[in-house]
């Protein structure tokens, strides 16, 4: 089988088409690591079965100090459950979700129980399997163009979760107070040394894709550094360039509502991708309490908590991100009694 020399070059005519049941569903699991993922920790795990897969956080890529209640990283694993169940309904597979179907262990978010030539509940976009392995994070300037109405609706479309809600805007006056928000966000993280180590650490690992000698030298500068005044200039430059913000928004505010937050950002991420819209999320205004109930306030619908922030437009394309071997994520069932 040849899966190309990077996880990103997955190809689909790669599929085994033998009888071995669990291979097939470890070649879906290919497409669920493209994910993205709060600075790229890719804090997932994944367990194959003959009819299932269960997804498992893996809790040492944990962002414990920008991510204290563990938003982003259920935001994070449901936008790589979201990529699986894409992936099977290509690959003819019915599914059934249960999240977080054994309450004394916190740590399995998902088990998906999958049914070859089974009909999946709620049939996806036929774009969106396609835009997985082109789907990736533009931290670049955005262009002044706007996004066309019948874009939009069809981005808009992505959210059909019961009490998830997406909110567009291009407001102008919107983005203003955001932009305020994310420059006193940039300041107040940046001030914290424990923030700055945590930042520091994962781009020591290499997670943007940059040269071991660069990632070593960014670790260097943004542990010891306070480099939240460029920063905050930088993202207000992004942020006032895009030409629609958006916010995902959910009616309950636990785990289960966080990860399927996850999935519609990331079915509204991959039908921009099959749009060539580009999408960065922004979180920063999230992470600190006080920003999240204001941005809950700029929300048109009452009783709405935020759990996901970003910005839609159009740049140039960067280069993915790197993703770890799917065999690192693999766990096995012995590794899952153990647990």
């Amino acid at each position: 089988m040849n899966t190309g020399s990077t996880p990103w070059q997955v190809d689909s005519h790669d599929f085994p088409h033998g009888d071995d049941s669990r291979q097939k569903l470890t070649f879906l699991l290919r497409y669920a690591i493209l994910a993205p993922s709060s600075h790229n920790t890719q804090p997932w795990q994944f367990a194959v079965s003959d009819d299932g897969i269960r997804l498992f956080a893996d809790k040492a890529r944990w962002l414990q100090v920008a991510d204290a209640d563990q938003r982003e990283l259920h935001i994070s694993l449901g936008c790589a459950l979201e990529n699986l169940l894409v992936a099977a309904e290509h690959f003819g597979y019915g599914h059934q979700v249960t999240y977080f179907p054994e309450p004394a262990d916190e740590n399995l978010v998902a088990a998906v129980t999958l049914t070859a030539g089974g009909e999946p509940p709620d049939v996806r976009p036929i774009e969106l399997f396609d835009a997985i392995p082109h789907r990736h994070t533009n931290h670049n300037i955005y262009e002044e163009r706007p996004i066309p109405a019948g874009d939009q609706a069809r981005l808009q479309a992505c959210c059909n979760q019961a009490g998830l809600s997406l909110y567009l805007t291009n407001d102008a006056e919107i983005k203003r107070q955001v932009d305020e928000m994310i420059v006193r966000a940039d300041a107040i993280q940046f001030a914290d040394p424990a923030w700055r180590e945590e930042l520091g650490y994962w781009m020591g690992q290499g997670v943007f894709g940059t040269s071991w000698l660069m990632s070593k030298m960014s670790q260097l500068a943004v542990t010891y550094l306070n480099l939240g005044k460029g920063l905050a200039k930088k993202d207000s430059e992004l942020l006032m360039s895009a030409p629609v913000l958006a916010v995902i928004g959910s009616q309950a505010d636990d785990r289960t509502a966080q990860v399927q937050a996850g999935q519609v950002f990331e079915r509204v991420s991959l039908m921009a991708t099959a749009l060539d819209i580009h999408v960065h999320p922004m979180s920063q205004i999230l992470e600190i309490p006080e920003f999240k109930s204001q941005v809950a306030e700029l929300i048109p619908e009452p009783d709405v908590v935020p759990q996901h922030t970003f910005r839609l437009g159009y740049a140039e394309p960067e280069d993915h991100s790197p993703r770890r071997p799917l065999e690192d994520v693999l766990i096995s069932e012995n590794e899952v009694l153990a647990r």
